[in-house]
């Protein structure tokens, strides 16, 4: 096994969620071979469900490339929140953090209520860009946090996994690997197409479509250092080709932050583990 999915499982294994978790994250990763297993979750009406779920297993490291977190640096990193808050958690040192602006809630606005900050945490290596991040997403905020088109996150919200509303293209290459930036952002009326603008030929672009009409197929609850929080897993496909993601999303209640990674890295589960108030 490698050293990173070693050291991903132990991790997990802090979290509460298990092996079966650390698989569901591999799934976002391409290069591996695949394998099927049954997932125990939660349904929409919080009744317990078996999904059968493809995960694919992580490529071994390139020759002279140290990927594995167990040898990252990790350093403290501080964030200020809206409302006078701050919040703390380790990042590799080969990351950045990016600022990005504040959501916006169109779907039952409260003018009372303070929008979160968002901030984009971008690994070395260059991944296509989703909600505006070519990394993991983070947002903070006291009163509500982002979810999808506009409205805020809820527990087992349809496409809660993005806050785009429009359709994405599939970020992938013909080789299965991610593509180039622009890909994941592109929307059928910037494609070339044969019909009018406003109308989309599946035949020519390659969407991501989300399993189970957009709801997440697992949601649980777990505590980390006391803190109650909330992990949700979704499965997105490409509608021409098969690249496939595995979106994750860790909501903690208690500080009131948001993580979404979208493409499942190894550093998300340090990260959860390492917020705190600072």
């Amino acid at each position: 096994m490698p050293t990173w999915l070693v050291w991903l499982h132990e991790s997990m294994r802090r979290l509460g969620l298990g092996v079966v978790a650390a698989a569901l994250l591999c799934a976002g990763c391409s290069g591996g071979g695949s394998e099927t297993v049954e997932v125990t979750t939660t349904d929409q009406e919080g009744r317990p469900t078996v999904v059968t779920q493809e995960v694919t297993e992580a490529p071994e490291p390139t020759a002279g490339v140290d990927a594995a977190p167990a040898t990252a640096t990790l350093v403290d990193t501080v964030l200020d929140v809206p409302g006078g808050g701050r919040i703390a958690f380790d990042l590799p040192d080969t990351w950045t953090v990016q600022e990005l602006r504040l959501a916006e809630r169109t779907a039952a606005p409260d003018p009372q209520a303070q929008p979160p900050q968002q901030w984009c945490l971008v690994p070395p290596e260059e991944l296509p860009a989703i909600d505006g991040c070519a990394g993991v997403l983070i947002a903070a905020g006291p009163d509500w946090l982002p979810g999808h088109a506009g409205a805020a996150y809820s527990v087992r919200q349809q496409e809660g996994w993005r806050s785009t509303s429009e359709p994405l293209a599939c970020p992938f290459g013909e080789d299965g690997q991610p593509g180039d930036l622009a890909a994941a952002t592109r929307t059928p009326d910037d494609a070339t197409v044969t019909a009018a603008p406003t109308t989309l030929d599946d035949s020519e672009v390659d969407l991501l479509v989300t399993a189970g009409d957009g709801l997440p197929m697992t949601s649980t609850e777990t505590e980390v250092d006391g803190r109650s929080v909330r992990y949700e897993t979704w499965r997105v496909t490409c509608s021409l080709s098969e690249g496939a993601i595995t979106p994750q999303v860790w909501h903690d209640l208690e500080l009131g932050v948001l993580v979404r990674d979208y493409f499942g890295s190894p550093y998300s589960v340090a990260l959860i583990a390492s917020l705190r108030d600072a």
